[in-house]
């Protein structure tokens, strides 16, 4: 066997004896949990200056590791093309690059619709709510606050994000020539504080905190959007189904948080207005009979 077959080989068999993230007991014993959460995506998961990771994301996940009597660690990784991808490498299956699965991924879509797509995962609770929203300058936006607003005036999102393919398509096109595009949100912040464009279309929480780095006379707030179907999204935990016990206890463990304020108050202190999820179902797992109660 040539060299480079054996290396194919040797990969490909690594990929698949990736072994599972460890159930409660295990966590317990070692005494140490281990979260995914997302590179560079502030105010949720970042590294600041001197280069520790940070965000309303780490700090649940302190919080967590907390209650439960552990130290805690975590794994940042950046997003592959889907969320399906990033629940296989950081939850169920692993990645030959990344190793063993994460024992808990942060920052996962809370949707009946959505966990049955993904019958290895169990989703824990949601701690927030994600909500579309605009960021206004209304001293350069005087009328009433429709889209159309945007034929004339000009608005910024994020390159190749909802916002961005929304807008381009609005009105038949009609707002495409006012369409700014950047990198990030953070981006999009300075341009509007810079007098550049008069409102950004971005989510809520990342618009909070970037324009919280200025002082500003903005308005964050929502819009009429006709046919933008997805409008808000609830966010929570995961860990591979098989983990039942690890699911049960993180569910109450988020759901104490939640009741104590101190999820809120983690929200908070990143100058971001929480939005409790409203949703009574625990654990979402593929198959389940019925939805949210």
């Amino acid at each position: 066997m040539s060299k480079i077959k054996f290396v194919i080989v040797s990969i490909c068999l690594f990929y698949i004896t990736v072994g599972n993230a460890a159930d409660l007991e295990k966590i317990i014993e070692k005494g140490f949990i281990e979260f995914a959460v997302y590179e560079n995506f502030p105010p949720f998961s970042y590294k600041d200056d001197d280069g520790r990771v940070k965000g309303i994301d780490i700090d649940i996940g302190k919080a967590i590791a907390k209650k439960l009597g552990v130290q805690v660690g975590f794994r940042s990784f950046l997003a592959d093309e889907s969320v399906n991808d990033d629940l296989r490498n950081m939850v169920w299956k692993g990645h030959y690059l990344a190793g063993d699965p994460a024992d808990v991924m942060l920052h996962v879509p809370y949707d009946p619709d959505f966990a049955n797509q993904n019958d290895k995962v169990a989703f824990i609770q949601p701690y927030y709510k994600e909500l579309i929203a605009f960021a206004v300058n209304t001293y350069r936006v005087r009328s009433a606050m429709t889209l159309e607003v945007f034929t004339k005036e000009p608005i910024g999102v994020e390159t190749a994000s909802l916002a961005d393919a929304y807008l381009l398509g609005a009105f038949s096109g009609r707002l495409r020539e006012n369409v700014k595009h950047y990198l990030t949100i953070a981006e999009a912040a300075k341009a509007m504080v810079d007098k550049e464009v008069s409102a950004i279309m971005a989510n809520r929480g990342e618009l909070e905190y970037s324009l919280g780095q200025y002082e500003h006379d903005f308005v964050i707030t929502k819009l009429p959007t006709p046919g933008l179907t997805i409008e808000g999204w609830e966010l929570g935990a995961a860990v591979n189904a098989d983990n039942v016990k690890l699911a049960e206890r993180l569910n109450e463990v988020v759901g104490e948080l939640k009741s104590n304020g101190q999820i809120e108050k983690i929200f908070s202190s990143y100058g971001i207005s929480h939005k409790a999820a409203e949703s009574s179902q625990i654990i979402i797992k593929a198959n389940q009979s019925s939805a949210a109660k």
